[in-house]
């Protein structure tokens, strides 16, 4: 049990039963041979990487995937144990020795990283190899892999323990899954190049959330979700398609001030403008800086089970409500901004569609200083804000 309360008045609720609800599903759907690496890289998608990363140990998962150094050593501190693989994000020759330390999984793009990270491993060391097949980023090219597979295996103290590549454009074989198929072509000819030494390697993976589903041919001796585990995937539903349910259940505020003004940016485009009647406006807690859309300037929140619409322009860290229908307002009302409440919902497909942003660019745009409010069984479980966990 620990002392963090939350302090902010704009905060996410997140269901971490629906997070083992959608890893076991995809468990379940690749079979229990194949090893399953979730991504969880940018705060877990924006879902708070501490909690995420313990719920996916505690279900069994292989490895985790995260985006820099600094998010494994936040598990590390956090008592999370498990193999962390560190996507590609640095240079091995500068950070080797902070690898070791922390007993993190570095990604090898070429001979000189897997130099540097032998000389600082202090024993056996798995490393991972990172293979471009068609994504045209991050990546040695496939045709180049066997060389240096073979030059990094006769260097000591570290072990080929994964090779990896990332899907270009993945859909169900009807619909068009030419280039994925492309890219298994490439990566299987690299792994036939090696020969024996391909079954040696316990983690081989190209497939991704879409790939796992649309392509069973594809997961080989490993698969590495990312959407699928916060309840979404690019695919059109199809029976063959894991029923998959969405962690973040709401984001929420709550109103810290209510006023009569005069004047303000209530104008055509937002302009200043001097009012004739004095306006009842609620400043809602979150702006800008905690990741809403300014698009939400022409939309609405859910005030009392129903839609209040926003007044002006976003701010940095507040938002002006129109509470002219809502004379019982009073200060520290909860306010939804996604999610449920009475008989209203604002669905993430409404503000997709509304902010023209992508899944993942809502998700990871909610700024880490927010609270994230965590449900286990049903329960309150515990709270977390930038690198702070508590448990209820």
């Amino acid at each position: 049990m620990g002392g963090h309360a939350m302090t902010r008045a704009c905060w996410l609720e997140i269901d971490l039963d629906r997070l083992t609800h959608n890893f076991l599903a995809f468990k379940e759907m690749v079979g229990g041979k194949v090893k399953i690496m979730p991504a969880i890289k940018a705060n877990a998608y924006g879902h708070g990487i501490v909690a995420c990363a313990k719920t996916l140990e505690e279900c069994g998962a292989d490895y985790l995937g995260v985006g820099s150094v600094e998010e494994g050593i936040l598990l590390r501190e956090n008592g999370v144990k498990m193999p962390i693989l560190i996507f590609a994000s640095n240079l091995i020759e500068e950070t080797a020795h902070i690898y070791v330390q922390h007993k993190l999984i570095p990604t090898i793009l070429s001979f000189s990283a897997a130099q540097a990270f032998s000389a600082a491993a202090d024993g056996p060391a798995g490393i991972f190899i990172k293979i471009d097949t068609g994504r045209g980023r991050i990546g040695i090219n496939a045709e180049d892999f066997p060389a240096l597979f073979r030059d990094v295996s006769t260097l000591p103290n570290i072990k080929v323990e994964g090779v990896y590549s990332h899907m270009a454009a993945v859909d169900w074989p009807d619909v068009g899954a030419e280039y994925a198929l492309w890219q298994y072509e490439r990566f299987t000819a690299a792994m036939c190049a090696i020969g024996a030494a391909a079954n040696e390697i316990p983690f081989r993976q190209l497939a991704n959330t879409p790939g796992s589903i649309a392509l069973p041919e594809i997961r080989m001796g490993g698969v590495c979700p990312g959407r699928a585990l916060w309840g979404y995937s690019p695919l059109s539903p199809r029976e063959e398609h894991p029923r998959l349910e969405t962690p973040l259940v709401s984001w929420k505020s709550r109103l810290v001030h209510i006023n009569e003004v005069t004047g303000g940016k209530f104008g055509g485009k937002f302009a200043a403008v001097q009012l004739k009647e004095p306006k009842r406006i609620g400043i809602m807690a979150g702006g800008l800086g905690n990741g809403l859309s300014p698009k939400l300037s022409h939309s609405y929140v859910l005030l009392h089970g129903r839609k209040c619409p926003v007044a002006s322009s976003l701010s940095l860290e507040h938002t002006i409500l129109d509470l002219t229908d809502f004379p019982e307002a009073v200060v520290g009302d909860e306010i939804v901004i996604l999610g449920r409440q009475g008989g209203e919902e604002i669905t993430l497909e409404q503000r997709i569609q509304e902010w023209e942003r992508t899944v993942p660019a809502i998700w990871t745009g909610i700024n880490p200083h927010i609270d994230r409010l965590y449900y286990k069984n049903g329960k309150r479980w515990g709270v977390s804000s930038n690198d702070r966990m508590t448990t209820f």
